[in-house]
Formats: C-alpha cells, sequence, structure tokens
C-alpha cells in the first residue's frame, strides 16, 4: 500500500513537472538523476529546482563589501514530508539534510525550519521548536510550540507567544509578548505572563459602536473609564444621604479569596451582595449584579457619599454659624451697661 502512494506522489510531481516545463521556451526538465544539470528534475521522489547563481544585489540585503551570489531553490524532500522554496546566499546551507525536520515547511529569503513539524515564512526567519512557526523579518520560534511574528521577535519558551518588534518571551513557558520597544527588548520576567507595551496608549470597547470601554492613554498609569456626557443617557438624581445610611449599616470587613494564602493576599472592601442589595438598583433598572462590582460604580458611590457629607457638614457649619451669631448677640446685651442708671459709690 505504501508504495502505491510513493508510486502516485511521483506519478503526481511529474505531471507538475511536465505542466511546468509547457508553460516556458526556457524551462529544463531531468528526471533520475542525483546529480541534476537541468534547472527542475525528480529523483526518488524528491523535486529539486535550483538556478544558476545570481546577481548579489539581488540579495535583499546586499552588502557592498560581502557580495555573495545567490541562488533560489525549490525542494520536496519525500522522506521527510518537508518543502523548501527559499532564496540564499551561495553556500548558506539551509537545505542541507541536517538543517530539514521532518514534516517542516520553509519559504522566503534565508529562511530556516530544522524542528519537527516546523513552518518559516520570510526574511531570515527560523523555526527550531517541534510544531513551532516564525513569521515576518528575523524571528526566532525555538521552543515547542511557540509562535514568533514581526521584526526582531523571539519565542524561546514552551507554548509562548512574540507578536511585534524588538520582543522576547525571555525563556518563559506559557508567556505571551504583545508590542514595541524602542532601545531594549521588551519582554516577560516571570512564566505564564502577559506583557504589551504599547507607546500610544490601550483602548478597549465591550459594544459594536466603540462608545463603550476603557482607555489608558499614552504615559498613562491607570486605566480610565469612557465617561463623556455626550455618550450618556436617562440621568436620574440620586439621594445622598440614603447612600451614607446604606453604607453605614454595609458588612466592611478584611478578607482573601479562596484558594489563595491569607499570609500574602489580604484585601478590604464590601462583598458584592451587599454592594448589589444597597446600590443594585434605581428608577430605570438594575445596575451592576450580585457577583463582581464595577469600579465606575464603587467610585460613584463613593464621591455620592462624600458629596453628601460635605452638604451635611456645610449645613451644621451653617446652623453654628447662626447659633454662635445668636449667642454673641446675647453676651453683647447683657454685657452693655444699662443708660440713666446711677451709680452710687461710697465715700470713707
Amino acid at each position: 500500500m505504501m508504495g502505491t502512494f510513493k508510486n502516485w506522489g511521483r506519478a503526481a510531481l511529474a505531471a507538475l513537472v511536465l505542466g511546468m516545463s509547457a508553460q516556458g521556451a526556457y524551462a529544463q526538465v531531468g528526471i533520475g538523476t542525483e546529480t541534476p544539470q537541468a534547472k527542475l528534475h525528480l529523483h526518488d521522489g524528491s523535486l529539486f529546482g535550483t538556478t544558476s547563481d545570481q546577481p548579489a544585489e539581488n540579495d535583499p540585503f546586499y552588502d557592498p563589501g560581502i557580495p555573495l551570489a545567490m541562488q533560489n531553490n525549490l525542494r520536496w524532500f519525500y522522506d521527510k514530508s518537508a518543502f523548501r522554496s527559499v532564496g540564499e546566499r551561495v553556500g548558506t546551507g539551509s537545505l542541507e539534510p541536517q538543517n530539514i525536520g521532518a514534516f517542516s515547511f520553509a519559504s522566503g529569503y534565508e529562511t530556516w525550519a530544522p524542528g519537527l513539524g516546523a513552518t518559516a515564512l520570510g526574511l531570515r526567519t527560523t523555526a527550531t521548536g517541534t510544531s513551532s512557526l516564525a513569521i515576518g523579518y528575523s524571528t526566532l520560534a525555538a521552543a515547542s510550540y511557540a509562535f514568533a511574528a514581526g521584526s526582531n521577535a523571539i519565542a524561546n519558551g514552551g507554548t509562548s507567544v512574540v507578536i511585534g518588534e524588538n520582543v522576547s518571551t525571555n525563556g518563559r513557558d506559557y508567556s505571551f509578548v504583545f508590542g514595541t520597544a524602542t532601545g531594549k527588548t521588551l519582554s516577560n520576567d516571570i512564566a505564564r505572563q502577559m506583557v504589551m507595551g504599547f507607546s500610544g496608549g490601550y483602548k478597549f470597547f465591550s459594544n459594536s459602536a466603540a462608545s463603550i470601554g476603557v482607555a489608558l492613554p499614552a504615559g498613562g498609569n491607570a486605566w480610565s473609564v469612557i465617561s463623556d456626557v455626550n455618550k450618556k443617557e436617562n440621568f436620574a438624581p440620586v439621594n445622598g444621604e440614603d447612600f451614607l445610611q446604606k453604607i453605614g449599616q454595609m458588612n466592611l470587613t478584611s478578607w482573601n479569596y479562596k484558594g489563595q494564602d491569607p499570609k500574602q493576599f489580604r484585601h478590604y472592601g464590601p462583598m458584592a451582595q451587599d454592594f448589589y442589595a444597597a446600590f443594585g438598583k434605581d428608577e430605570y433598572g438594575t445596575v451592576g449584579n450580585d457577583t463582581t462590582i464595577n469600579q465606575a460604580d464603587f467610585d460613584g458611590v463613593n464621591l455620592i457619599a462624600i458629596q453628601a457629607l460635605i452638604r451635611r457638614m456645610e449645613q451644621i457649619n451653617s446652623d453654628l454659624r447662626q447659633e454662635i451669631a445668636s449667642l454673641k448677640a446675647e453676651m453683647a446685651i447683657r454685657d452693655k451697661p444699662s443708660r440713666g442708671k446711677r451709680v452710687l459709690v461710697s465715700k470713707k
């Protein structure tokens, strides 16, 4: 059965070769030779195609100081189920058997895929890890199931991903880096970590109109809630004193999440159920839910309570000022001498 498939494969490749030869008067085909002299030839199930030496100026990274000739190559390695369609400087050696991974694929300029089931595409990309993928320019996927895309991107942690420019997973497994860096490498420092770097900031939208979400502006150090008044409606007044009373009755404690070490991960604050019971309804509908606390709502409740305290203190101060003024007036009346009253002075 395997011999039959092999014969079919040879027949298919032969048909491909003959079809290609018919497309141009200058095409040459060689079949059954280990030392090919033709531009395209077939031997023992493998397909070979190599141009004559090309001018060094054809090199996309041509260096006049090192003018090496180029070759463009097409190879199918039937014994490894591997395919190559690469251009390279003469003598680079990317098509040597030891540099061909089983079930691998490489296409572009000086692309290397020695890993099992690896794929390299683009310019000077390398995929050495099992089932790894390198795309772009000068990228490296050097660990099993790693993915590198962009420019000067290195994915050298197992099952890690890098996308961008000057980025690296720094040998950290199950990690992710996305973005760009200038003058340094943007990288992970622990395993199972996501690192992102965008000097222009971030925006995350949670609706199809891209009008609701959060943003981290360039140079910012905290998320900003999109809170433009022009994007809001159905405004309703709130009772600040009522909010103060509810906060006063709320169970506020310190706590930790289940499964976390209480010696390291402690927190302060309310429970979502209590917060929702106190503030989860207004005249229009629901606010939040009973398992999470929205940070914007949390801030809003705090500001409403603070405003209520300010107004309460203003009222207290106003009452105190009136009371003080009244006391001063009474004291002034008491201390003022009565008119026409004679004062008797005894003489000794």
